[in-house]
C-alpha cells in the first residue's frame, strides 16, 4: 500500500483519543445542534417574513438539483463512512489515512464535475436573459463542491470522541451565520439568499477544513477507490433511495403545486428539521460506534443492545416535544409569518415524521454488517405505502397535507418492516462477511 503524508500537525488525532460513552458522545453532538436547529427555526421564519412563497420556491426549487447530483459518487463516500470507524476500530490507522486520500480525490472530482454542469445551466440562463435563474444555478453550482467536499468527505472522517463536539460546533457556527446574513436577504431578496448560502457554506468548510482529523491531501488510488466503491455502492443505493424520499416528495410538490406551493413546503421542511435533528444525531454517532464495535466482534447482537437505550429515550422525548408542537406551530405561525399560514396542516403532520424517525438509529445495523438487501426492501416497502397512500389522499384535489400525511404513512411501513428484518438477522445469529 502507498502512504499518505500528512499535511499538518495532529494527524489522527483521533486514534489516541480514550473513547468516550455513547451518551455523552449523543448529548454533545445534539446539544450543538439543538443550538443550530434554534437559530435555523429563527432563520426560516425570518425568511418568511421577508421573502414571498414564489421567491423562496424557486430557490429551493433550484436547489432541488443538488438532492440527485450526489448519484455521480457512486458510493466511495458510503464506503469511507463505513470503513474509516470499522478499521480504527481494528488498529489499522495507515489504511485509514490512504481510504481518506483517495476519497478525498474523488469528492474534489466529482464535485467539480457536477459544478461544471451546473454552471452550464447557469450560462445558459444568463444568455436567454434570467438573471434570477442564472444566479440561482450558478450559486447551486459552487455549493455542489461545499456538498461534495463539506458534507460528503469532511463530515464523514468526524467520526469519535471530540470530533463530535466540534463538528456540532461548526453546525452552530454556519446556521449563526445564516441568520446573521438574513440582512443581506432583506436587502437583495433572491440575490441574498443565493449570497447567504454561499457565504455560510464557504465558512464551514473553512474551519472543517482546518480542523479535519485526518490530515492527507487528495491521493488518487484506484485499489482503494475499487474497495471503497465495493463497499459503499449497496450502502449508497440505500441511502440515496431513503434520501430521495424527501426530495421527491418535494419534486412532486413543485410539479403539482407550483412554486407558490413548494415555497410553502419549505416551511413544512423547515418544522421537520427543527425536530429531526435529535434522531439524526443519535444515528450520526450510533453508525460508527457500531461499526467499531463489529470490527471487533462481528456480534449483531451486540449491535442491538447498544442502540434501544437511545431509541428509547429519543422516542419518548420526541413524542412529547411533537405534542407541544402540533397546537404551538398555528399560533406562532399566524403570528410571525402569516403569509405562511396555508402551510399550517401541513407542518402539523409533519412534525410526526420526526417521531417515526427516533426508530431510525437502530437501521445502522443494516449498513455494518453489509445486509443491504434487506434496508432496500422495507425502504421499497415504504415507498409503496407512500405512492398509494399519495394517490389516495389526492383523488383529483391536491392539498398540501397530502404529501407529509402520505410520507407518515409510508415511514411507518418502513420502519415496521425494518425491524422485522432486525429481528431475524439477530435471531438466526449468523456469521456475516466484514
Amino acid at each position: 500500500m502507498t502512504g499518505s503524508p500528512a499535511d499538518g500537525p495532529g494527524a489522527d488525532s483521533d486514534a489516541v483519543t480514550p473513547q468516550r460513552s455513547l451518551s455523552f458522545l449523543i448529548g454533545s453532538l445534539a446539544g450543538g445542534n439543538f443550538v443550530s436547529m434554534a437559530l435555523r427555526l429563527a432563520s426560516g421564519v425570518l425568511i418568511g417574513r421577508f421573502v414571498a412563497p414564489s421567491t423562496l420556491g424557486l430557490f429551493n426549487g433550484i436547489g432541488l438539483a443538488l438532492g440527485y447530483a450526489p448519484v455521480l459518487q457512486l458510493g466511495v463516500l458510503n464506503g469511507l463512512n463505513r470503513e474509516l470507524p470499522y478499521h480504527v476500530g481494528r488498529g489499522h490507522q495507515q489504511l485509514v489515512r490512504e481510504l481518506a486520500a483517495a476519497a478525498q480525490a474523488w469528492a474534489l472530482i466529482v464535485g467539480s464535475v457536477v459544478a461544471m454542469a451546473l454552471l452550464g445551466v447557469a450560462g445558459w440562463h444568463l444568455a436567454e436573459g434570467e438573471t434570477l435563474r442564472a444566479a440561482g444555478w450558478f450559486t447551486h453550482a459552487l455549493l455542489a463542491l461545499n456538498l461534495f467536499y463539506n458534507t460528503n468527505y469532511l463530515q464523514m472522517t468526524y467520526r469519535t470522541s471530540h470530533d463530535f463536539a466540534r463538528l456540532a460546533l461548526v453546525g452552530v457556527v454556519e446556521a449563526g451565520l445564516l441568520l446573521a446574513l438574513i440582512s443581506v436577504v432583506w436587502w437583495q431578496d433572491f440575490y441574498g439568499l443565493c449570497l447567504r448560502a454561499l457565504i455560510a457554506g464557504a465558512v464551514s468548510t473553512a474551519i472543517l477544513h482546518y480542523w479535519r482529523p485526518v490530515r492527507v491531501g487528495p491521493r488518487w488510488d484506484f485499489p482503494h477507490l475499487k474497495h471503497l466503491l465495493i463497499v459503499g455502492a449497496p450502502i449508497f443505493g440505500v441511502g440515496m433511495l431513503y434520501g430521495w424520499w424527501t426530495t421527491i416528495n418535494s419534486t412532486l410538490v413543485l410539479r403539482l403545486a407550483g412554486t407558490e406551493g413548494m415555497g410553502l413546503f419549505s416551511m413544512v421542511l423547515v418544522a421537520i428539521a427543527a425536530v429531526e435533528f435529535i434522531p439524526q444525531a443519535v444515528s450520526q454517532v450510533v453508525y460508527p460506534r457500531m461499526a467499531e464495535q463489529y470490527g471487533r466482534n462481528s456480534s449483531v447482537e451486540d449491535l442491538a443492545v447498544m442502540v434501544r437505550k437511545p431509541i428509547l429515550i429519543t422516542a419518548v422525548g420526541l413524542v412529547l416535544v411533537v405534542g407541544v408542537g402540533w397546537w404551538f406551530v398555528g399560533p406562532a405561525v399566524r403570528l410571525v409569518v402569516p403569509a405562511y399560514v396555508d402551510a399550517v396542516p401541513a407542518m402539523q403532520w409533519g412534525l410526526l415524521l420526526p417521531v417515526v424517525s427516533s426508530f431510525q438509529p437502530a437501521n445502522s445495523i443494516f449498513n455494518v454488517v453489509r445486509r443491504q438487501d434487506m434496508y432496500v426492501a422495507a425502504i421499497l416497502l415504504g415507498y409503496l405505502a407512500n405512492g398509494l397512500s399519495l394517490l389516495w389522499l389526492i383523488n383529483g384535489q391536491v392539498d398540501l397535507t397530502d404529501f407529509p400525511q402520505a410520507m407518515v404513512a409510508g415511514r411507518i411501513v418502513y420502519m415496521f418492516a425494518a425491524y422485522l428484518f432486525i429481528r431475524y438477522l439477530r435471531r438466526t445469529s449468523e456469521i456475516l462477511p466484514t
